[in-house]
């Protein structure tokens, strides 16, 4: 037997520390995947209708029975649909309609923008006993 043929053979078996790595890397990825699913209680959503840098509704996404629509008018209309826990711009008098496009939103931190009309759709909301920060 060649050297060469008996390195390649060692090589092929897997060793103890190599079956620990994947272990550790396995569950440390199960981990990540668990922490990100956060469980909801007690926590909400609410779309925050922005045009100009002002805040003309705001829409708990988690009380809504039947769709509301609103109407936004200006240099270009948009037309916003909020229904069953989630918000997302239904028509748009924009030129290029990339708002249609970015479909629903429901969760905090999301947002939908038409720039040329100026108008933001941003979901806020978080566990009511979360913490925010904490100093000393």
């Amino acid at each position: 037997m060649l050297v060469g043929e008996k390195v390649r053979k060692e090589m092929k078996k897997p060793k103890i520390g190599d079956i620990l790595i994947f272990v550790l890397i396995f569950g440390i990825s199960v981990g990540m995947l668990l922490s990100f699913q956060s469980n909801d209680e007690g926590a909400y959503a609410v779309a925050q209708i922005i045009k100009d840098g002002e805040v003309l509704h705001s829409i708990n996404l988690d009380q809504i029975d039947e769709p509301v629509i609103i109407t936004m008018k200006g240099k270009y209309n948009n037309v916003i649909v909020a229904e069953e826990g989630t918000i997302r711009f239904d028509q748009s008098d924009c030129p290029d309609h990339t708002c249609e496009r970015m479909g629903r939103i429901s969760r905090p931190g999301q947002t939908a923008v038409c720039v040329p009309a100026g108008v933001i759709i941003k979901i806020t909301g978080s566990a009511e006993d979360d913490t925010d920060i904490v100093i000393g």
